[in-house]
């Protein structure tokens, strides 16, 4: 599942609310899955991931990762899936994760 993008229903951080939106799977958790936010909105933060092949992932607007913008979520709230990274925005997600995200 890590690099699938599905619609969901995006948790707000203070838990009382969602927004319908594109979010990137990074680490499957069977009834649970850690996302992200996608978004074409373009900020330069540490974090964000511009995601070069959107088209092929199903997305309608150059879009970016934003792995500073995680939660554990329900596979519930998971609406549609619309595809896939490709092998370069996986790479780059995933270099990015392993360099930013230590411990």
């Amino acid at each position: 599942m890590f690099g699938d993008i599905f619609i969901c229903e995006f948790p707000f951080t203070s838990g009382a609310a969602s927004k319908i939106r594109p979010a990137l799977v990074l680490f499957d958790l069977l009834r649970d899955a850690i996302i992200c936010r996608v978004t074409s909105v373009p900020l330069n933060g540490p974090l964000d991931v511009p995601l070069t092949d959107w088209q092929a992932a199903g997305l309608l607007k150059p879009s970016v990762a934003r792995l500073d913008r995680i939660v554990t979520a329900e596979r519930t709230v998971f609406l549609r899936r619309l595809g896939g990274l490709s092998p370069g925005d996986l790479h780059a997600v995933r270099g990015t994760w392993n360099e930013r995200m230590r411990l």
